[in-house]
């Protein structure tokens, strides 16, 4: 089940905003994408496909677990569960753009970033987080 991934108990609501104002941009310009996610612990489903436009994409994390995690952003050619095998304790990451390193339990984060059209991957490396499939597939059109 491609929708069906885990990423231990995160709460994830991704919001991608283009914003005109002040920037002198013309208001057509302005777009707002939202994308959530529900997170269980070890779970993660997303509320909204997992694809965006690409520009300014803002990631909401809120840990709703009982367990410190992170939250990694890598530019791959590669689906998410096939960057490294389930018994390793971290996934490579090559072609990190951005990363949230420590989200305690109850804590909410952000992270925005400029991403550009590919895949990506979206996953917690803290050792064997990545190995209990704590990932997402994310795309950027």
């Amino acid at each position: 089940m491609w929708w069906k991934v885990t990423l231990a108990a995160f709460a994830v609501s991704v919001t991608g905003v283009i914003t005109a104002a002040g920037a002198g941009m013309a208001a057509h310009e302005a777009q707002a994408v939202n994308m959530g996610f529900k997170m269980v612990e070890w779970d993660i489903l997303p509320l909204t496909a997992t694809k965006t436009t690409a520009g300014r994409v803002t990631f909401v994390v809120r840990n709703a677990g009982k367990m410190e995690h992170e939250f990694v952003v890598l530019r791959t050619a590669k689906a998410a569960g096939s960057l490294a095998p389930s018994t390793a304790l971290r996934a490579p990451e090559t072609g990190a753009v951005g990363e949230i390193e420590s989200v305690k339990p109850g804590q909410v984060k952000r992270l925005t970033l400029n991403l550009k059209k590919g895949h990506y991957s979206l996953l917690c490396n803290l050792s064997g987080h990545y190995g209990k499939g704590q990932f997402v597939d994310f795309y950027v059109r």
